[in-house]
């Protein structure tokens, strides 16, 4: 049976869902929704992660493009908010 291989893009992608985390669940309890932006950032970041584990893991663009697509758009939408703000 073959062993599951730790790289570093499954270390940078828990580093930043948890980032993630941590910023929405201080954004929540203290209802200041100011890091909305920076966390929106960071998803982006976590799922562009996830897109290039997918793509190399299964070496099918199906996935890896459209978890990449979503990344991008949650990308864009975090500098639109930046820039109104």
């Amino acid at each position: 049976m073959e062993e599951k291989k730790f790289d570093i893009l499954m270390l940078f992608q828990i580093i930043f869902a948890i980032l993630v985390m941590l910023i929405s669940i201080y954004s929540k309890v203290t209802e200041n929704y100011n890091l909305l932006p920076l966390m929106l950032i960071l998803l982006s970041i976590t799922l562009l992660i996830m897109g290039l584990r997918e793509y190399k893991r299964t070496q099918s663009l199906l996935w890896g493009i459209f978890i990449l697509c979503t990344s991008l758009y949650i990308l864009f939408s975090a500098v639109e908010g930046i820039m109104i703000n």
